[in-house]
């Protein structure tokens, strides 16, 4: 568990700065979550504190599945509130509503993990792929504390 210490000054980046570090057994690329969902992963970590990449920013990526139809895509950050599955084919299964979670293929994040609530899907006329926007299940603006997965994957860590 650790207690958020910050919020990155360099507003390039949507990250969060967290309490614990090496010194308490934490690497790079450990999933963050809180009791709401998917919260990021671990990019920076110092002796005593560490950086959190959160979900929505633009630099993120986590594979996911439409809970429902078990179809997959990327969720990528849009904006605070919004994010977008991306590589979602035009002939998948998906309707507004739909809850997205993590399928565990990227090897960061254990399968099944809520990460949103798809809000929109749309149909562009020549593209390979759905426009689909995703409600993040964490409210990102009360981050307090998070729980960082210390199940580490030996494929990772080389």
């Amino acid at each position: 568990m650790a207690q958020v210490i910050g919020r990155d000054p360099d507003r390039l980046f949507k990250a969060v700065l967290i309490d614990k570090g090496k010194n308490d057994g934490l690497k790079i690329n450990m999933p963050v979550v809180n009791a709401e969902g998917v919260v990021g992963r671990l990019v920076s970590v110092s002796p005593n504190y560490s950086k959190v990449l959160l979900v929505i920013d633009q630099n993120s990526a986590v594979d996911c599945l439409i809970e429902r139809s078990r179809e997959n895509g990327i969720i990528k950050g849009l904006t605070d509130t919004v994010c977008r599955l991306d590589y979602f084919a035009r002939t998948g299964d998906v309707v507004a509503g739909d809850f997205v979670v993590t399928s565990g293929l990227e090897r960061i994040y254990p399968k099944g993990l809520p990460v949103g609530v798809v809000t929109e899907v749309l149909d562009v006329p020549g593209a390979l792929f759905k426009d689909i926007k995703v409600q993040p299940v964490v409210n990102f603006s009360k981050l307090e504390e998070l729980l960082i997965v210390l199940k580490e994957d030996p494929l990772l860590s080389q």
